[in-house]
C-alpha cells in the first residue's frame, strides 16, 4: 500500500464517533490525546496521561484513544491502530454469505483513490461494523444493518401483523 492511500487518524476516529453515536448501549466514553511511534510509551506520565507539551521524536505523532464499556461491562478501547486492524480484517479476509454482502460497502470504500475516498461518507452501521471487527473479530451488536436492500425493516411475520397491508384475514366463516 503506497503512502498515499494511508487511512488518517481523522478518518478512524470518524469511525470510533459514528461507531459510539450509533451504540447508545456503550457508556463511560472517554477520549484521550496519545503519542504513537516508537518508543512512545516513555512519554507518557506516571498516570498514563501525554503531557501536552511532549517533544516528539522522528517516527512519533499524535493521535487519540477512546476507552468505555460495552454492555457486559467490559472495558474496552479504541484507537486509530486498533481500528486499522478491524478495516484489514474486513478488506482482506474471506467473507462470505451475509458478512460478505455486509462489508461490499466499506471494501468499495477502501479501494477509492484517497481524495475520493475523502468524501465518500460510510454509515453510522458501516462504522459500526468496523469497530466491533476490531473489538471482537465479528458483528456482536445490532448496527441497523437489519434493513433490507430497498430501505424498510425486514418482517418475517409482516402477513401475521394486525393492521398491515398484508395481515390475514380472520379465517372464521361469514
Amino acid at each position: 500500500m503506497s503512502g498515499e492511500h494511508l487511512i488518517s487518524d481523522d478518518e478512524t476516529r470518524q469511525f470510533a464517533e459514528g461507531f459510539l453515536a450509533a451504540s447508545p448501549w456503550l457508556g463511560d466514553a472517554e477520549w484521550e490525546r496519545i503519542v504513537i511511534g516508537p518508543n512512545a510509551d516513555y512519554l507518557a506520565g506516571f498516570d498514563g496521561a501525554f503531557p501536552a507539551d511532549a517533544e516528539l521524536t522522528e517516527g512519533q505523532r499524535w493521535s487519540w484513544r477512546v476507552s468505555f464499556s460495552d454492555p457486559a461491562g467490559t472495558k474496552k478501547t479504541l484507537s486509530h491502530e486498533v481500528i486499522l486492524k478491524g478495516l484489514s480484517h474486513i478488506v482482506y479476509g474471506d467473507h462470505a454469505g451475509p458478512d460478505g454482502f455486509r462489508y461490499m460497502r466499506i471494501q468499495q470504500w477502501y479501494t477509492e483513490p484517497t481524495e475520493a475516498r475523502r468524501t465518500i461518507q460510510l454509515s453510522a452501521s458501516d462504522h459500526s461494523s468496523i469497530c466491533q471487527c476490531a473489538l471482537y473479530g465479528k458483528i456482536v451488536f445490532p448496527t441497523g444493518e437489519a434493513e433490507s436492500l430497498f430501505g424498510k425493516k425486514l418482517d418475517l411475520f409482516e402477513d401475521q401483523r394486525p393492521g398491515g397491508d398484508h395481515a390475514l384475514k380472520d379465517s372464521t366463516p361469514d
